[in-house]
């Protein structure tokens, strides 16, 4: 019995080990020529944004990446905002991914809070952001 635990470990971490030598799916991708989205940006981190029509919030990070958030509707005044605010509507992160829900904040909102919920929906790649009307890229 005791053999076998000792196995069990030890096969654990070999695989562990090696694992943590594969390349991961980005090391792949950029080794083969792909290019690859951010799947994460920094609530303080937002260089730039656009609002196309009445739900797409599209972001620019400090870092250059363009995600899109989908606004649940009710967002008033955003599309006339000089600034907004994103922060994540559970825990305390600064980090907000791709599949996260949000609050997006229209400071002097003129109607109520200026919060609205929305959804992290997609990192866009370089040609997603080309494609963009020019009005919507941020």
């Amino acid at each position: 019995m005791r053999n076998l635990s000792l196995t069990l470990v030890a096969s654990t971490a070999v695989s562990l080990w090696l694992s943590a030598c594969a390349p991961g799916a980005t090391t792949v991708a950029a080794a083969e020529g792909q290019t690859s989205t951010a799947r994460c940006f920094r609530t303080d981190a937002i260089r730039n944004f656009r609002v196309d029509g009445q739900t797409d919030l599209y972001i620019r990070s400090l870092r250059d990446d363009v995600f899109l958030i989908n606004t649940a509707g009710g967002c008033f005044d955003l599309d006339s905002a000089s600034s907004i605010a994103v922060t994540p509507t559970i825990g305390g992160s600064d980090n907000i991914c791709v599949g996260d829900s949000v609050r997006v904040i229209v400071p002097g909102s003129s109607f109520g809070s200026g919060a609205c919920r929305a959804f992290v929906t997609k990192s866009l790649n370089a040609d997603e952001i080309t494609a963009l009307p020019s009005r919507a890229r941020p």
